[in-house]
């Protein structure tokens, strides 16, 4: 008897976590209009600054409690003389609690449709791998680095960060012409 008040008492727990997991409604039952400015398949609209969280934003954007603004890009090699992208953008921790760019947003790179591989850079005044780790007061804004091998040096490099764990689809990106970078 008691097994199987067990089993009812979890099968009520999961569906009621499967009940909260559903889409926010207006109270008729209806989804919640976008915010103005914003389009459900493109996030922010133009002119409206690239604010919101939601969808592709050029550059710099909100992403959750966080803000990012792509700077820019260098090239340089790693230690076994590869090509690499080095890719420098400012991440501002506006959430309420300390914490770090590596555990609050992900980077992610690729050329010719194909996720870059991160890369190993020895030049410390080109590239500070530590910065992503370091703990950040809220308020506080750092420029963090990510470096990248690259598959060719003419292909387009695609760069985007996306807030760690969300349910977002916010992302916030940039191309880099690596002939450019030269």
């Amino acid at each position: 008897m008691r097994k199987r008040i067990a089993i009812f008492t979890l099968a009520l727990a999961l569906c009621l976590g499967l009940a909260a997991c559903g889409g926010e409604t207006d109270g008729a039952g209806q989804e919640p209009a976008s915010a103005p400015g914003e389009t459900e398949e493109t996030g922010p609209a133009e002119g409206a600054g690239g604010e919101g969280g939601s969808g592709e934003q050029a550059g710099s954007g909100d992403l959750g409690d966080y803000r990012v603004e792509i700077k820019g890009a260098e090239l340089t090699e790693d230690y076994e003389g590869k090509p690499v992208i080095v890719i420098t953008y400012a991440w501002t921790n506006n959430g309420e609690d300390t914490t770090s760019a590596m555990v609050a947003v992900a980077e992610k790179a690729f050329q010719d449709g194909v996720q870059l591989e991160r890369a190993l850079v020895m030049n410390d005044e080109v590239y500070d791998s530590g910065a992503g780790m370091k703990e950040v007061r809220p308020g506080t804004t750092l420029d963090i680095q990510c470096a990248y091998e690259l598959t060719s040096e003419t292909s387009t490099v695609e760069f985007e960060i996306t807030e760690w764990i969300s349910f977002s689809d916010g992302v916030v990106t940039m191309d880099f012409e690596p002939a450019d970078l030269k």
